[in-house]
């Protein structure tokens, strides 16, 4: 009995042996590619294939995704399809030991099958791309493995430091200076370009009813509810927010830096129609303090370092995995 079971394991091992080695075996490998229609070898990346069908496949999504189909792909866009390929294969094979839920799966399955109006449209997307819910799943499972390595990997890069922040804010001081800054809420009729002249006419004339109830007291707000033809704010009282004038029509800006905090204006006409503007308050230029910004700047610090470090592991991946074949014939 201890005989037949020392014979089990060798066995195993043996077989455990022969399955890394045949793996990792270029010329079993190519032949695999040919008999599943992938073409030839190009790489060999932690034991899985890069082949030929591979970069060809990942070229014409890349041109459907950008509207140029059918265009015949340069050695450039080959070499660059091919390293990309690499990077990925080599980041799945490292995060394979990292822990995802099913439950992070089955929401991510249910993402992206909300994007389908329903049952039928889903399945035949999956149908034309060869998959099933089953093996949608687990190529899903393989991605969020690779992300999460990924993330703990260049997570210790991303630290961002109050020293850096200060020197950021000094080195661009420039970037956080406020001009002066208007908040303005307004009543609209729409008359655009293309109106008509008629009705132009009987916007003006609407307008012109609304400014004169306006002047005899009625209730801007409640005027704007249920006048304003700007759906955006005609339920908040009109109100546009802080802008400076760069951000509106000319005409607009000048009509509303003549008036005062809480006067309302005579009806003006920009391109977009006509306007009834009131003032709510004002804010002079200032530069931002150091306090103010330096959350944003934090943000904005770690998603440089958050760009840099993912550049240099994409670099790493493709330098540390080699390719075996030349892409000097695209066909495969």
């Amino acid at each position: 009995m201890k005989r037949a079971t020392v014979w089990m394991l060798i066995a195993a091992v043996a077989g455990f042996i022969s399955a890394t080695f045949m793996a990792r075996s270029v010329n079993l490998r190519e032949k695999l590619g040919s008999i599943f229609g992938r073409g030839h070898l190009l790489a060999l990346v932690r034991g899985d294939g890069v082949y030929q069908g591979d970069v060809n496949r990942a070229l014409a999504e890349a041109g459907e995704l950008a509207g140029i189909e059918g265009a015949e792909p340069t050695i450039v866009e080959r070499e660059t399809a091919l390293a990309e390929l690499i990077a990925g294969a080599a980041v799945r094979s490292l995060g394979v030991s990292e822990k995802i839920s099913r439950a992070k799966v089955r929401r991510e399955l249910n993402l992206l099958r909300s994007q389908f109006p329903d049952e039928k449209t889903w399945r035949a997307a999956l149908n034309r791309s060869e998959l099933s819910t089953w093996s949608l799943g687990l190529s899903m499972k393989r991605d969020l493995r690779a992300r999460q390595w990924i993330s703990k990997r260049i997570a210790p890069e991303l630290d961002v430091t109050d020293d850096e922040c200060r020197r950021f804010y000094d080195s661009h001081l420039h970037d956080f200076f406020l001009p002066s800054r208007l908040r303005v809420s307004h009543l609209f009729l729409a008359a655009p370009p293309e109106t008509p002249p008629e009705i132009v006419e009987a916007k003006r004339m609407a307008i012109e009813r609304l400014s004169t109830r306006l002047a005899s007291g009625e209730d801007f707000g409640v005027l704007v509810a249920q006048n304003s033809e700007d759906e955006a704010t005609k339920l908040n009282g009109g109100d546009l927010g802080y802008f400076s004038a760069s951000r509106m029509p000319p005409d607009f800006v000048e009509a509303a830096t003549k008036l005062k905090p809480g006067e309302i204006s005579k009806p003006i006409r920009t391109r977009l129609g006509f306007h009834i503007l009131k003032l709510v308050e004002t804010q002079p230029a200032r530069q931002q303090s150091f306090q103010e910004v330096h959350n944003e700047i934090a943000l904005e610090l770690a998603n440089q370092k958050r760009a840099t470090t993912l550049q240099e592991l994409d670099v790493n991946l493709r330098r540390k995995n080699g390719r075996l074949k030349s892409l000097g014939t695209p066909n495969s």
